[in-house]
This record gives C-alpha cells, structure tokens and sequence, in this order.
C-alpha cells in the first residue's frame, strides 16, 4: 500500500502576527526532496508549521531545541512540548495551542531570570530541564512546577563550555544527564540531587556523549579523529571508533542498541554495527555540503535524522540499507533538531538573517487503509 506524501504549509506567525507575504519564501524552504543516493523516495514527512523568533545566537554544536511527550493530568491526555532557546531565553512551544512562552531568561524576573551568560545546549526529559552555558554554568527547572530553578555550575578551570547534555535512565530506572565539556572529561549528573556521581576522562574536548538504549554503553566523541565506546559501569574502553577524517559533532543510538552513527566536521556520517566496531559499516557523505552536526533516530528506529550545519536535512530510511533519503532544503543555521517521542513528528530550530524559527513537520496520512502500526508510513 502507498500513500502520497504532501508537502502543504499552515501558516506562519511573527511576534503573534500572521505574515501571509511570507508564504512563498518558506515554501521554497522546504520543498525540495532529494536521495543520498540516485534511487526514487517519497518521504511521509509534511511542514505543517513555522514559527518565527528574533534573531538568535546559534551555538556551533546545535542542541538548542528538544521535544517532549507529557500527560495533561487535569485533561488526562498525552500533548506534545517543545524547548528551544531564544536570545539566551528557554522558551516553551505548545504545537497543539500554537502558542510560545518564556519560561527561562529574559524578560522574566527574581529566579526565572537567571541563565548562563551564553547559553550553549539544553536538554529535557520527563519534567526535567537542563540548560548549560559557555561559563560551565548551568540552570536546571522542573517543567511540572516551573518554580525555583536551581543554578550552578559544573566546571571550573581554563576550559569551561558545556558543549552538550544528553538525558536518559540508568538501568535502575533513575533519570541522570551526560555532560560534555570541554575540560576534558564527561560528567554522569544525578537529576534529582543534581550531583556528578560518574566521570568520564579523555584526552580531547568532548562535544557530545549519548548512552545506549540499554544502559550498558556510552558513545564519546569530540575535537579527536576517533570516538569511544564505553562500559557505563567499568569505564573500559569497549571499542575506538575510526572513520572520520575530522573532529566529531555528534552521535546516536539507534532504539535497540545495535547501531550507532556518528557525526564529523568531515561531511560525513558513520554508522556502526555494536557487533563489530572496527570499521563502520556505512559512511553516508555523498550527498552532505556541510559539517554534521545533530543525528536522531526515531523512535522506530526506521528513520536516522541528519542536521548538517546549516540549510539541510536529511531523512535516512535505515531499512533501505541507509541508501533511501530525503532531503529537506531551507534557509538559515540549523540550531538544533528533535523528534517527537512518538516518532510522529519533527522539529528544527533555524536561523537566518531576516528571521529565526522553529519548523515543525509532521506525518501526513493519506487514505483509510494507513497502518497505524507505523506512524510514519509506508516506503514505495
């Protein structure tokens, strides 16, 4: 069974005002479909919505928007929630309201106001928020009450940027975040009493850490030529990754922790198979302009996303062998990419020169027969 994939735009809002003259430029944005390789593809991805800030500051390593699922309890239903950061502010999208609102930084007052200096990443999970910034400050709110934020810090010494946090559950079911800084080291961080109980040395400034879905393994890469895997528990050295030719932005798991991307300042994506890690076992590039620098798998595990620097997207197929994707071409520095826990839907953080903003995609059904099975559809 097949079914089309439709590219149809909403609308567009600018400080709450809509903006119909702008409805061309970011058609043209998103409209182009193209393969890492030469076979045909068509995506069930759509932009349903644009959301336009001020301009914003775009940290180098993008980790500036994520999506999470939450339970309304009064209405006793699931809605998605987005973060992102905005002109050193956190700010909450409801795509179900349509509606942004500042819930950290500026012009909030007393504690909510209180941020690092220059935001650089931002993680959340469940009700938990993190923000880290280039002073290895960080502020961390819980999203179910939105009251007194804590801030503090993580580093001290020459090297201080918090260059990206990434949550997840130990084993035992505990909510903790990985720090990469840039003082040599990974940090294991405890939310619920906010203390480091791990660390992980290296010999290079990490830019991202991301732990397997199993809780067994973590993935280290950062300004060397090859990455690590590690035991969570033994700190040994599991495998060394090699395959890029530059310095590594970013790295994913896929959900059942047998695959394992990574992402290079050499346009370039390694994808490695956790049964043997010599070598990789695809390098995706032919079609990359720019640095990588944010990869997501869904949820699924059928889709792997590639942010590059700036202007483009991908969207792999890994059942097609990591040989089907499609690209989506845009505007602006790329700040930061999230999907939704339900693999429903896709957000990106951009910026450009006229505007900021935050697209949201989503999939499209067309006819009755659509498995709900798989929300994001059939190939063909």
């Amino acid at each position: 069974m097949s079914y089309d994939a439709v590219f149809d735009l909403v609308s567009i809002t600018l400080e709450g005002t809509e903006i119909s003259e702008l409805d061309d430029m970011i058609e043209e944005m998103v409209n182009e479909q193209a393969l890492l390789e030469d076979d045909s593809l068509e995506h069930p991805l759509f932009p349903s919505f644009v959301q336009a800030f001020p301009k914003r500051h775009v940290c180098p390593l993008r980790s500036l928007v994520t999506a999470r699922q939450t339970i309304v309890e009064q209405e006793d239903v699931t809605e998605h929630r987005t973060d992102m950061a905005n002109e050193n502010s956190i700010q909450h999208w409801s795509p179900q309201l349509r509606t942004s609102t500042t819930i950290l930084g500026s012009p909030l007052k007393n504690a909510l106001a209180r941020v690092p200096h220059r935001i650089t990443t931002m993680a959340a999970m469940d009700h938990n928020l993190l923000v880290g910034g280039e002073d290895g400050s960080f502020t961390f709110m819980n999203l179910q009450t939105c009251q007194k934020p804590v801030f503090g810090t993580f580093t001290d010494g020459e090297y201080l940027e918090i260059n990206s946090i990434e949550m997840s559950h130990s084993r035992t079911g505990a909510s903790h975040a990985y720090v990469s800084t840039n003082d040599y080291r990974v940090r294991c961080v405890d939310l619920n009493s906010l203390e480091t109980y791990a660390e992980y040395p290296t010999e290079w400034f990490v830019n991202y850490t991301a732990q397997s879905p199993d809780a067994h393994m973590i993935a280290i890469v950062g300004d060397g030529l090859d990455g690590q895997v590690l035991s969570v528990n033994s700190k040994e050295v599991i495998a060394t990754l090699k395959g890029h030719q530059r310095f590594s932005f970013s790295c994913a798991w896929s959900p059942d922790s047998r695959m394992l991307a990574t992402g290079s300042d050499d346009q370039s994506t390694c994808i490695y198979d956790t049964r043997k890690m010599s070598e990789p076992l695809h390098v995706l590039g032919s079609d990359i302009r720019e640095s990588v620098r944010a990869l997501r798998y869904s949820a699924c595990g059928r889709y792997l996303v590639i942010a590059e620097e700036r202007d483009y997207i991908h969207i792999v197929d890994t059942t097609s062998d990591y040989k089907q994707a499609q690209k989506i071409d845009f505007i602006g520095d790329i700040s930061g990419i999230s999907l939704t826990p339900d693999a429903e839907g896709l957000f990106v953080g951009v910026s450009s020169v006229d505007f900021s903003s935050l697209l949201e995609f989503e999939r499209l059904y067309q006819g009755s027969d659509a498995s709900q099975s798989d929300p994001w559809g059939s190939l063909y």
